[in-house]
Parts: structure tokens; sequence; C-alpha cells
């Protein structure tokens, strides 16, 4: 560890931080550095670090510098390992076990990212169906609209002169090219214990797709079995509220869990109706950072016991599921 004095000649004696916050890569947290000058794209396991370049503490790592005003980030010691396709890996490590997907393992649980949402393009207006191409020479696939009927051509040309007709100044970029779509939550990805959630949406100034992930915990991983009788859905809430952790982090807000129970014919307990609420984190260095988490309203039970991560997922027009937490 670096004595205060070392640490403060670390830092520069004027922060001089750029116009623009930078854009970090996915699963990469933008950060305050060490200095509390600047916004920084987060260092990651094994990177070099400093007080301007610190560490990802949301994913339990710590700058280990070992005497030097410059070290190696590293997994903090009370940090889980995880396991994954007969692999152990690291707390706070970073993988690809495809060309598609990034990984990273947090705490023993594992979290993953698409690669490719963001080189999708959103079909035009009254596009009926959407299906993948395969790009020749490359990992990821591209989303195109299948040929359209007579009846959307028509549509089309009829929202047209509408709006040429009585707003002559709005831009039809906006409507054909912009149409709000978003996929339903993907299954938690495990059935006990703290996972993750995603969904593709372009709800955002760029018009698209990118990908959303939030925290969910379907049941606790030591109450995995129901009472006798008990059906899926009337699993009761927790005894109390209480603060989540996620990361090493703590919530700053208790949140009242719901779980689900299980099936007693052999079928799997799932969430049937959920919302999403963003929540703040505080970790022992005082960072503070956001994350979407999941809560269940309702549970019910479903033959199809899969996560169905190859399945395709259908866009739609988005339901407004974020709720802010009521303070």
């Amino acid at each position: 560890k670096l004595s205060a004095a070392s640490r403060n000649t670390s830092c520069p004696k004027d922060c001089q931080c750029p116009l623009e916050v930078p854009t970090c890569a996915d699963s990469v947290s933008l950060v305050l550095d060490s200095c509390g000058c600047c916004k920084v794209c987060a260092r990651q396991l094994f990177e070099d670090c400093s007080k301007t370049q610190p560490c990802d503490a949301a994913k339990g790592l710590e700058c280990n510098f070992g005497g030097s005003d410059k070290g190696v980030c590293r997994a903090k010691l009370n940090g889980r390992t995880c396991e994954y396709n007969s692999k152990i890996y690291q707390n706070g490590e970073t993988f690809h076990p495809n060309c598609k997907h990034q990984c990273t393992c947090i705490d023993g649980a594992v979290g993953c990212v698409s690669l490719c949402p963001r080189e999708f393009s959103l079909p035009l207006l009254g596009c009926a169906k959407l299906r993948r191409v395969k790009v020749p020479g490359g990992c990821c696939e591209q989303l195109v609209c299948s040929e359209e009927t007579e009846a959307q051509s028509a549509m089309i040309k009829n929202l047209a002169c509408f709006y040429l007709l009585f707003y002559p100044t709005f831009n039809l970029k906006n409507i054909f090219q912009c149409m709000p779509q978003t996929t339903a939550w993907s299954p938690c990805s495990k059935s006990c214990g703290s996972g993750v959630s995603t969904r593709l949406t372009n709800r955002n100034k760029q018009c698209k797709l990118v990908k959303e992930t939030r925290i969910c915990e379907i049941r606790p991983c030591k109450q995995l079995t129901s009472k006798k009788g008990q059906k899926c859905s009337h699993r009761g809430k927790a005894s109390h509220p209480v603060h989540l952790s996620y990361a090493g982090c703590r919530s700053l807000k208790k949140l009242q869990r719901r779980y689900c129970g299980s099936c007693s014919d052999g079928q799997c307990c799932r969430p049937h109706r959920t919302r999403t609420m963003p929540l703040h984190f505080r970790c022992k260095n005082g960072e503070t950072f956001r994350r979407m988490v999941m809560t269940i309203k309702s549970c019910k039970c479903n033959l199809d016991c899969s996560n169905n991560a190859k399945k395709t997922p259908e866009l739609y027009r988005p339901l407004d599921d974020i709720h802010k937490l009521k303070i």
C-alpha cells in the first residue's frame, strides 16, 4: 500500500479533463478517478491502474500498487470464483466464451453481454416479420425485414401523405426508421441466487439496438423447496425489506423481495409478471453506481424449463416496465 504522501503526488495539481465524457466498452463502468477529477473508463482485471486510472470496483477489483504509484488490477480476496463451461474464472475476470458474447465473473455469478446488438439496424415501420441474416465473414447476424405486403405498403404511403400534408416540416425519418422497439426480458441466468436478465431496445437518441441488463433473483438457493401444498404463485415475500448485495457493494435503499416457489408436478416455477427499477449501490471505497433490478409481481408453473438463450427475441412496442423506487 502507498503512503498518503505518495498517493497525493500521483494526482495532478490541476484537473484537466476531456470536454467529452469517454464512451466505455460493454460491461465496463464509467467511474470518477481516485483523484476526484475526471470520469474515466474503469480498468479491468490484470490491466495497469493508478489514481487517475482506477479499477472497476463494480466487479470487485482493486489496484494492487505494490510500493509504486502504478499497479495492476486484481480481484479482492473475498470475491468468489466462477465455473463456466467446466472452466474456473477469477472474481472480476472477463472472458469470451464465443465470438458473440463477453462475460464477467462477479463474486461467484457470471454475467454476459452480447457484442453484436449495436451493429443491428432497425426495420422500417410496417415490417411484418423480422429475420436474422448471417453476414459473410462475420460473427454477428443482422436483422432484416421480410418483403412488405400490399396492405403494409399502402399503409406506409398513407401515413407519409398525412404527415406531409399536415406537418410539412416533420422529419419522416423519425417515423420510418425509429419506431420504438424492445424485446422481452430474457429468463434469469440462474434458477436460484443472483443472476442477470437482458433485453434489446432501441430507445436511445441513436435509434440503435443496445442491450440492457438487470439483476434478477428467482429464489434464494437455500430455499429451493416449498412447503407441502404450497403453489408456485403463492410464495410469500421476504420477512422484511433488505439491502441488496452486488459485486461486494450494497444498495442504498432496502427492497422488499418476492420469490417464486416450486411446482409439485415437475414443472418449473418461473416469474410471470415482473417490474424493473433502478437501484443505487455503494462500495466500501465510497464509489456509487446504478443497476437495474427485477422485482417479481407473480409466478407461474411452466413446462418449458430452458432459458431459451438461443431463441431470437421478438421485437415489439415497449411497455414502461421501468419504475422509480419511491423514497
